[in-house]
């Protein structure tokens, strides 16, 4: 059974797939149209009345980069970047 989990930038859910010997796979269901992103995730368990707990970071490359100025990124009215396509992604 896999559990999902909501990225808190962009669309979609990591996925985290629960393997043996009590390893685990992260993914996520959908590709990342946006900026790279990553986002901390904390296991936690309780064993015997023992509580447990382990945070890894989950990261996934998106398909855009914000476009870079002599001053630094290009910066929207808003504050937001202003975010071009990856030439790998063209």
């Amino acid at each position: 059974m896999s559990i999902q989990i909501p990225w808190k930038e962009g669309e979609g859910n990591i996925v985290i797939t629960p393997g043996s010997n009590g390893t685990a796979s992260a993914s996520s269901d959908v590709a990342n149209e946006g900026l790279d992103r990553e986002q901390t995730v904390v296991f936690r368990t309780t064993n015997s009345g023992v509580q447990a707990s382990v945070s890894t970071t989950i990261s996934q490359i998106g398909k855009r980069q914000a476009f870079a100025v002599a001053e630094g990124r290009f910066l929207l009215s808003d504050g937001s970047t202003f975010n071009v396509i990856k030439k790998e992604f063209a």
